[in-house]
Formats: C-alpha cells, sequence, structure tokens
C-alpha cells in the first residue's frame, strides 16, 4: 500500500503530488477509498523546541558534583527529559524493585499532532523558566530562539 499526500481546498482534497495524481486519476469515478490519514507536523516547530531546550540548557549554570564513582554534571538528555516530565508530559513505569517512575513522554510525530504539541511546547517552556532560568521572559526565549534559527 502506498503513501499519498492531499492538499485540502475548497473543492475537497486534491493530489499534493504526481504520483498521488496519477494514483488519483486512475480511481474509478464513485470508488471507495480507505486509509489512516494523518496530519503531518510542523517540523520547524520541533526545531525550535530542541533550539529552545538548548538555548535554556547552555544559559544554566550545571554544578558539577562529586559522586563515588567521580564527578558528574546534568546532561542535556537528563534535562530534556526532566523538563519533560516536570511539565506534565510523562508516561508511568516501574523499576525493578516495584517503584514508580515517570518516564518522559514521546514527542514524536507518530505520538502526537501539532496542537499536543503545541501544548508540550508551551508547558515546558513555563517549568524552562520557573526553575532554570528565572531572569529570563517569554520574550527572551522567543527572541534567542529566533536569532539561532536565523542563523540555521
Amino acid at each position: 500500500m502506498a503513501d499519498h499526500t492531499f492538499i485540502k481546498s475548497p473543492a475537497g482534497l486534491i493530489p499534493a503530488d504526481p504520483t498521488t495524481q496519477e494514483w488519483f486519476a486512475n480511481l474509478k469515478m464513485g470508488g471507495m477509498v480507505h486509509g489512516k490519514l494523518t496530519v503531518p507536523r510542523n517540523v520547524k516547530f520541533l526545531r525550535k523546541f530542541y533550539v529552545m531546550l538548548h538555548t535554556a540548557y547552555d544559559n544554566h549554570d550545571w554544578p558539577m558534583i562529586e559522586t563515588q564513582w567521580g564527578l558528574a554534571q546534568c546532561s542535556f538528555e537528563q534535562f530534556r527529559k526532566y523538563v519533560i516530565i516536570k511539565a506534565g508530559h510523562f508516561d508511568m513505569d516501574a523499576t525493578p524493585q516495584g517503584k514508580p517512575r515517570a518516564v518522559a513522554a514521546s514527542i514524536s510525530f507518530a505520538n502526537m499532532d501539532d496542537a499536543e504539541f503545541a501544548e508540550v511546547y508551551s508547558s515546558v517552556l513555563n517549568v524552562i523558566l520557573m526553575e532554570f532560568l528565572d531572569n529570563w521572559t517569554d520574550a527572551d526565549m522567543e527572541r534567542a530562539v529566533e536569532q539561532i534559527l536565523a542563523f540555521a
């Protein structure tokens, strides 16, 4: 089964590319088509999310801590998971000892649409501004992110 892309227009769904156009032209008039339709998420918004995370991570003073295994510091990946969980977007899991543990929810394209992702973005931004960059405003973060994206 092939994947086909359509664009919504006042006349209904129309083929978005030559392959889909050819496939659509070969359908019999009145023929039924069945399939799972999805609306692709905005990849630019995903890039903006990661730029926001990196901006927050890079502008926070991360302490080195002494452990029995040597020095340690919060990694970007640990930070990303922490802010997603703290923002309320997590699944519950259990440790081998039977204790509950929160796991950061996946933000993959298959797991959420743009509206859900916008909610994640907003709630993660709130966590970042309250816990890590408390002297920043939404506008400060927006400016920093847009400057970085302009160079990309």
